[in-house]
């Protein structure tokens, strides 16, 4: 029993460090901001959550993890910045603390584009069923959509989100094993 309790105790920790609501205190800021201070250290930054999924969790629950992105006034740049962010995957620190994704270093360069008019975004991806095409199962799948709706609608400005591959949003859905559709707010939010 003694062993369980020792095994447990780091989840317990970590989960303990996590709100439903992201907070400053969800991930130090030392795990990210040297690398993201690197890209653009003259650049003023800006925090931005984004999220991955904590492996002993079997609800999948979106786990905010802290960025930081060259600061901009441009809404679409701003969602575009996070994403790529949430793209390249979790840090090792974070890997270590037991958060997982689909997303990862081979992942990183997959956004092509993100286009925003009237709440609306519209995300333009490629390649990611031949980088993650495990992500088509049932959990993968709710994994990864948890994972990128909780990333953009952090943002109050975003209503709904159009995913696509190569443009086509059929094509995203189909890799999904999904109806194409576009996400709203209201969506996510009742989950």
């Amino acid at each position: 029993m003694k062993r369980l309790l020792i095994g447990f105790f780091p989840v317990l920790l970590l989960l303990g460090c996590i709100a439903s609501t992201p907070d400053a205190t969800a991930w130090p800021a030392e795990t990210v901001t040297t690398e993201a201070l690197a890209q653009s250290p003259e650049s003023r930054m800006m925090s931005v959550w984004v999220f991955f999924t904590l492996a002993a969790d079997e609800n999948m629950t979106p786990v905010p993890a802290a960025r930081l992105i060259p600061e901009t006034d441009s809404p679409a740049v701003r969602v575009r910045q996070t994403l790529g962010e949430l793209l390249k995957g979790p840090t090792d620190a974070e890997k270590a603390a037991g958060l997982t994704s689909w997303f990862s270093a081979e992942t990183a360069d997959t956004l092509v584009d993100v286009t925003g008019n009237n709440h609306e975004y519209t995300l333009a991806f490629t390649g990611l069923t031949t980088l993650i095409p495990n992500a088509s199962t049932s959990a993968g799948s709710r994994m990864l959509l948890s994972q990128l709706n909780s990333t953009v609608f952090q943002f109050d400005f975003v209503d709904s989100v159009n995913c696509t591959l190569e443009g086509n949003c059929d094509d995203f859905w189909q890799w999904l094993q999904r109806d194409c559709h576009i996400v709203t707010r209201a969506e996510w939010e009742t989950g």
